[in-house]
């Protein structure tokens, strides 16, 4: 049966490369290329969606267009709650069951729900060199930010970064977080980036927060959209794709006319 399963799977997979091409064609981004990461909610009230597989659904159709873009055909996965986590890659080769072999049997699901801890974790990881101070605190947001200051240093990014391809980042919450401060503090520093945030809320939650997220004051560029989906099972591949790409062609312009892509 699980043989069966996974050829199932892997065919279905196929039909998603397709239609992403599609979607990414529409856009006018054929060629493009950025390195992909998928930032998954793992507090309690997501219980339900990693029991019934949508979680896991969301994953291959989200891994489907983001290795139309990344040179490795993978995605890296990361993980927030009251706590933020690194899983890996997770490549075309290995998606099938992925999310209960390696996130379901390793991560327990958290009580709490916190953004700026894996927003930071992933900046870091794609721009560890552009950080003032970056391994020591200092200041006021050093010691409210658990004593690591969370400063962007430009001309640090230019020298190591500058002709670098973009991140786009995929974040999906089916809730509010409990700490806007510092997830406000790390947008706007992340905004002198060549970082791109897609935020997506899943359920019936207002998400007022995200909603200022997408249209918050003082950032370099605007670096972050967002939108809502009750049931993400019943949207279709065609309308998820064109609605994670609806605001990544525009922001990629924005981006290079500033010099943090190339």
């Amino acid at each position: 049966m699980s043989i069966d399963l996974k050829k199932k799977a892997e065919e279905n997979f196929i039909s998603l490369k397709k239609k992403a091409d599609e979607a990414i064609s529409k856009v006018g981004l054929n060629g493009q290329t950025a390195r992909v990461a998928l930032a998954i909610d793992i507090s309690g009230s997501m219980h339900t969606l990693y029991k019934n597989g949508v979680v896991q659904r969301a994953v291959e159709r989200l891994l489907a267009l983001g290795v139309k873009f990344d040179d490795n055909r993978s995605i890296d996965i990361f993980l927030f709650g009251k706590n933020d986590y690194e899983v890996g890659e997770l490549s075309e080769r290995d998606f099938f069951n992925y999310v209960n072999d390696h996130i379901v049997k390793k991560y327990q699901l958290e009580g709490y729900t916190n953004y700026a801890g894996v927003m930071k974790r992933i900046t870091k990881k794609y721009y560890p060199q552009a950080f003032e101070g970056s391994s020591t605190g200092g200041g006021f947001f050093g010691k409210l930010f658990g004593g690591q200051k969370f400063s962007i240093d430009q001309n640090a990014y230019k020298a190591h970064y500058q002709n670098s391809e973009p991140v786009y980042v995929y974040f999906l919450t089916d809730g509010d977080n409990g700490d806007k401060d510092e997830t406000e503090l790390v947008i706007r520093e992340a905004s002198k980036l060549g970082i791109f945030w897609q935020f997506v809320g899943i359920g019936n939650e207002k998400f007022q927060f995200l909603n200022k997220l997408d249209n918050l004051q003082g950032r370099f560029i605007d670096n972050a959209n967002f939108f809502t989906c009750t049931d993400l099972d019943r949207i279709s591949d065609e309308e998820l794709f064109k609605r994670s790409l609806a605001e990544f062609p525009s922001y990629l312009t924005k981006a290079r006319s500033k010099g943090l892509i190339k």
